[in-house]
């Protein structure tokens, strides 16, 4: 080997040697500083960090949602013959009584209807007044000479028991007194066919009367259907409450069964709740519930109770109504918007803590459990249950009186502790 490729082998060999020295005071260095950091713990401000304590008690499960009062009671207003608005009384917003006019329509030809309806009625009530009078004056006359017959029967009898004592005298001839029984005979049976055609005659005039009235009964039942078409032309609210909707305006022209207006109760009130469609399922007919209205007065919270699941889904919720119990809040109003809840369910001595940042209900996720004598916090396991408001169910990781970092400490889920530093006064 000549003595040029030596002295180039020399530089190269040196060089070597130095990266590789180099190399090995890095990984030193690196060593060194890896357990410098696992001896010496990252140091986070307590003022950075969201700690909670570990409670335990009964867990009420609730499932929240948002709507509006609706009224307990409606009454849709229509029209049963065609008309037009001839004037409007009140309008949407007002309180009525069931009796307050709403809106006046007209219709001619109903006013005409009514008109010959009375008419018709009239002259079948003059009709009736006159049978009866006739009825009276035929029966009168019937009776008059039945009271005539009677008599001359009478004086008849009386004759023939005066002549049957005279005759054994030979005052009376024996002729005269037979025409004497003659005539009594003749008589009783006149005054027999009398009483027969008197109690017929009463009988023809009840039965009359009877037609008669049937009549005068068809003439006045449609008097009143006029009379009730008539009067619905003055569209009056129906129930106490609260004018909430009126779909037509002067002037306008209505055919049957038109949608006037809707009339709701305005102190007899149900709450309508819109939930997730994942919470519906767990909402069951009459589980308490509470209704929120925002009213300063007096919190304005009413307990409340489920009475109907809407079966629909729109935009992934559903309408959960409520029946509100007890004394409504002094703002309580038809279209009010109000919050509320369900109590799905009471989890008895269940162990809880505020939701940590990211946890989601029945999962798992690694929380840092803070000892409070030492100030040094370590990554535990969590094992999550219900979530509910801002609280939600542990399972397994933590017990009762145990503080956790509820903070985001994702990025530092590699260490094996951290130290919380208190804030100084």
């Amino acid at each position: 080997m000549d003595l040029d490729s030596t002295l180039k082998r020399k530089p190269q060999q040196s060089k070597a040697k130095k990266w590789l020295m180099a190399a090995a005071i890095g990984v030193s260095a690196l060593g060194a500083l890896m357990v410098y950091q696992w001896a010496t713990p990252t140091v986070v401000a307590a003022s950075q960090l969201q700690i909670a304590t570990v409670e335990q008690a009964d867990f009420v499960v609730k499932i929240r949602g948002f709507g509006r009062l609706k009224p307990k009671y409606q009454r849709y207003l229509t029209n049963t013959d065609t008309a037009m608005v001839e004037a409007i009384h009140v309008y949407p917003g007002t309180v009525v009584k069931k009796d307050t006019v709403i809106l006046s329509l007209v219709n001619p030809q109903q006013a005409q209807r009514l008109s010959v309806a009375r008419l018709e009625l009239a002259r079948q009530k003059a009709s009736v007044n006159e049978q009866r009078i006739n009825q009276q004056s035929e029966l009168l006359e019937r009776q008059a000479n039945l009271a005539i017959l009677k008599s001359e029967l009478q004086s008849a009898e009386l004759r023939v028991d005066a002549e049957s004592k005279l005759i054994e005298q030979g005052i009376v001839s024996s002729l005269d007194y037979k025409r004497s029984m003659l005539n009594v005979a003749q008589l009783t049976e006149r005054v027999s066919i009398e009483q027969q055609r008197l109690a017929q005659l009463k009988e023809m005039h009840l039965q009359r009367s009877k037609i008669q009235q049937e009549l005068l009964s068809q003439f006045e039942l449609n008097y009143q259907v006029e009379q009730h078409a008539f009067d619905q032309l003055q569209i009056t609210a129906g129930i106490d409450g609260m004018l909430q909707e009126l779909n037509v305006e002067l002037g306008q022209n209505l055919v049957p069964g038109t949608r006037l207006a809707v009339v709701g109760s305005n102190k007899a009130l149900k709450a309508e709740l819109s939930v997730k469609q994942a919470d519906a399922e767990k909402v069951a007919l009459n589980m308490a519930a509470k209704v929120n209205t925002f009213s300063q007065a007096d919190h304005g919270e009413v307990d409340a109770k489920v009475t109907r699941i809407d079966p629909i889904v729109t935009d992934g919720r559903v309408i959960i109504e409520l029946d509100l119990q007890g004394t409504l809040p002094a703002n309580a109003r038809p279209d009010l918007s109000i919050e509320g809840y369900v109590v799905s369910n009471i989890i008895p001595d269940a162990l809880t803590i505020n939701v940590p940042q990211k946890a989601q209900a029945h999962s798992e996720a690694t929380l840092f459990k803070l000892n409070p004598n030492t100030q040094l916090a370590t990554p535990t396991n969590i094992e999550f249950g219900t979530l509910s408001d801002n609280q939600i169910q542990l399972l397994s990781g933590a017990t009762v009186g145990e503080q956790l970092i509820i903070s985001d400490l994702s990025k530092w889920q590699h260490l094996a502790t951290i130290k919380i530093e208190q804030d100084s006064l």
